[in-house]
């Protein structure tokens, strides 16, 4: 989600985070078989117990924060558990998502994704960057690759996002991605997940159809593993 989606993945988009937040039980965190994405300027790859730390620092930036559903979490739980999901996603061959690295300097941005939810060919997709990466394009080269790598890899018919309607950034992303509004939704009955504690449960989902999607020349390379 543009930020909801911390139900599944996801920054600076509402500030993009759902399915992909949530526990699974009995799962810690492992590498797991992630294809890496290299994009112009960004890495894209599969998230580790070294990086917990680092994007728990940004979790406790409530500018972060703003525009994600609450968690009565640390920040330490809270990143340790969204990394846990991504790599879940991937060992069960559904959801798929990676944390976002510069390639100058390596340093660790922020993470992104996409997966499933009650309709099997519909993905939402969910990205979030730690404040100092904001306005630079990160969060639209990220999601950019992660449109393509879905569209090309899954059987997604449409990848959706919602964000909360204050975050004008995020909207801007899914726009020059060529996703278009659709319709307000009560997000929490859309992923089904009550835990979800938000102001206003009604978002603006905006949907981006496989037709729609055009490669464009941006570089984009997967750079080894498996789909």
């Amino acid at each position: 989600m543009g930020y909801p989606g911390e139900h599944r993945i996801r920054t600076v988009c509402i500030w993009a985070t759902s399915i992909m937040d949530e526990p699974r039980k009995g799962h810690t965190m492992a590498a797991a078989d992630v294809p890496p994405i290299e994009t112009e300027r960004l890495l894209l790859r599969a998230p580790t117990r070294a990086d917990v730390a680092a994007w728990a620092t940004h979790l406790a930036d409530p500018e972060v924060l703003r525009y994600l559903p609450k968690r009565d979490q640390t920040p330490q739980e809270r990143a340790a558990q969204q990394f846990d999901a991504i790599n879940q996603g991937w060992e069960d061959h559904s959801d798929i998502g990676w944390v976002i690295t510069q390639k100058s300097g390596q340093q660790l941005i922020g993470w992104c994704g996409a997966g499933p939810g009650k309709e099997e060919d519909v993905a939402e997709l969910v990205y979030m960057l730690g404040k100092p990466y904001w306005g630079q394009g990160f969060a639209t080269e990220a999601a950019r690759a992660v449109v393509r790598y879905g569209f090309e890899n899954r059987p997604w018919s449409r990848i959706v996002a919602a964000i909360i309607p204050a975050n004008a950034a995020s909207r801007r992303v899914l726009e020059h991605l060529g996703f278009a509004y659709e319709k307000d939704v009560n997000y929490v009955e859309m992923t089904g997940d009550m835990t979800l504690q938000m102001d206003t449960p009604i978002v603006p989902l905006f949907v981006l159809r496989r037709e729609q999607f055009v490669l464009g020349n941006a570089f984009y390379r997967v750079t080894d593993g498996a789909t």
